[in-house]
């Protein structure tokens, strides 16, 4: 069995877990290409279609490994500068804050992930990067009492 990095594995389950974002994106973003939208149009008046055709969703199962040869190595070298074995508690620290914060709003709100949408990429955390239970360290506060004396109440 081959062995992949956390960096990568993460970068494959942000790919999996963005996939129906990533399928409506590019949609919608091919079809406002001059020469994409002329031939839908074209294409339309043919009768071959119907006015609700979109080459978007036609070629929208394609982008998944359009994606996995562009968005995970995009991914993976993002995450380049962070340690490895940092990953999978950072990544379950992102989603799990996100998630206590009710969602996560990115780039000025132009990406909004609702809770729903956090509990699924938790779920493939859990099942392809697990992390063992860790509480951290708790750091003193107040100096330590001596060994056999008792605090004074």
């Amino acid at each position: 069995m081959a062995k992949y990095s956390n960096r990568q594995i993460l970068a494959a389950v942000l790919n999996k877990w963005a996939q129906p974002a990533i399928r409506q994106l590019a949609g919608q973003r091919l079809s406002t290409l001059p020469f994409v939208a002329n031939l839908e149009a074209k294409i339309r008046q043919t009768g071959w279609v119907s006015q609700m055709w979109s080459l978007g969703d036609e070629i929208s199962p394609l982008v998944q490994g359009l994606s996995s040869s562009i968005v995970e190595p995009l991914l993976i070298k993002y995450l380049q500068g962070v340690p490895d074995d940092a990953l999978p508690q950072l990544a379950h620290n992102i989603v799990n804050d996100a998630i206590k914060n009710g969602g996560l709003t990115l780039f000025e709100g132009a990406v909004e992930l609702e809770v729903e949408d956090l509990e699924e990429l938790k779920k493939l955390l859990r099942y392809n990067l697990p992390i063992a239970e860790y509480k951290g360290y708790e750091v003193i506060t107040e100096e330590p009492n001596p060994q056999g004396e008792e605090s004074a109440e």
